[in-house]
């Protein structure tokens, strides 16, 4: 497979894991707990895998390269958070752990983001993957207090948008990427 093919493949399995993972976290959608966490799981997986292809097919480092290595990074700190059963409330800071270091290679990855829709599927990652943390943080405190403003929208309503935010940045991602490939 070519570096471009790589990264194109990439780019929307990471896409497909985002969207698998944000419906696993929609509350108004009637599945069962261990049916949430495994699409949970299985996004996360597919996430760190996209990621990998896509840091893969770059050959040299750069801020885009070095992105995706810490998101495929912070998608293996979630996958181990739900998968593993720890004691006590581990697992939900492995998986807000793995939010933010997944927010900090969205970030870093704006270094190399030369094309608008970079910056802006990057800046959604960010500010999903950001949403999911704080609604997790809230979540694991079991407070009803006001964190940014938030205070009338639930935990798990808050992370299910952080969720969404962060597919729709990876789907523009991927689309952004399918169209350049075309010209």
């Amino acid at each position: 497979m070519g570096e471009r093919s790589k990264q194109l493949v990439g780019s929307w399995t990471q896409a497909i894991g985002t969207v698998v993972a944000a419906i696993g976290s929609t509350p108004s959608i009637p599945i069962h707990e261990n049916g949430r966490k495994g699409l949970g799981l299985v996004g996360n997986v597919l996430q760190a895998t996209g990621n990998g292809l896509e840091a893969d097919a770059q050959t040299s480092l750069t801020y885009g390269k070095l992105g995706n290595i810490i998101q495929a990074t912070g998608n293996v700190t979630v996958s181990a958070g739900l998968a593993i059963d720890f004691p006590g409330d581990t697992g939900e800071r492995l998986v807000i752990s793995g939010d933010l270091i997944q927010a900090l290679g969205a970030i870093t990855a704006l270094g190399s983001a030369s094309r608008s829709y970079m910056v802006f599927g990057n800046s959604l990652q960010a500010t999903g993957n950001s949403l999911q943390a704080i609604g997790g943080v809230r979540e694991l405190k079991q407070e009803e207090r006001n964190v940014l403003g938030l205070s009338q929208v639930s935990n798990e309503v808050l992370i299910a948008l952080g969720s969404w935010i962060q597919a729709l940045g990876t789907i523009l991602l991927a689309i952004g990427l399918t169209l350049e490939e075309k010209n």
